[in-house]
């Protein structure tokens, strides 16, 4: 029996963005005759996906490049699967070799399941360790400040003489609540 093939991209942030024009390339590569493309987190709802699996009919097949593009969750993985199973269509994964049209891509279900869990928790592992060997180096994470030192103590020292908070904000060009933030720093 032979069906549509589709495909399906999902990235996390916009960011990602290029990794979407990698994983549509190899979707094409694959021969999917349509390939859908979401942005969303693999921990949270993916309603795109949700559609996609519902608009699935026997012999059609959903190729992604990797597990990990359709869940992060042993649970959440093996329930789209059995989704997909119920209405007639099968899950490829590319990089996998991972294919539930053939006996042993079904027997493999939740051993597929259990490594897109584990493909999250090492990204998540390696993630805190760059970000902890990057605390070690001093390098300063987060969101940069709006005005330097040696500015906000300029501002400072202009709030003090009863200058206008909006004067000073539209003069640096940040938010009056920035200025406020210095002046609450300051008293």
């Amino acid at each position: 029996m032979s069906g549509a093939v589709f495909g399906y991209v999902r990235v996390s942030t916009e960011r990602q963005d290029t990794g979407s024009d990698a994983q549509r390339h190899a979707l094409d590569a694959a021969g999917c005759s349509v390939i859908i493309e979401e942005q969303a987190s693999g921990r949270k709802a993916r309603p795109m996906l949700a559609e996609l699996v519902d608009r699935l009919e026997p012999g059609d097949v959903l190729t992604v490049v990797r597990f990990d593009r359709i869940s992060r969750s042993v649970a959440d993985f093996y329930a789209i699967g059995e989704r997909i199973r119920a209405r007639g269509a099968s899950l490829r994964s590319l990089a996998e070799q991972f294919d539930t049209s053939t006996p042993i891509g079904r027997a493999m279900m939740g051993f597929a399941a259990i490594w897109a869990e584990l493909e999250a928790d090492t990204t998540r592992e390696r993630v805190n360790n760059g970000l902890t060997a990057a605390r070690a180096r001093g390098t300063m994470l987060g969101r940069r400040y709006a005005i330097d030192t040696a500015t906000a103590g300029k501002i400072a020292r202009r709030l003090e003489a009863g200058e206008p908070t909006k004067e000073l904000a539209r003069e640096y060009r940040v938010s009056p609540r920035t200025i406020r933030r210095i002046r609450e720093r300051t008293i």
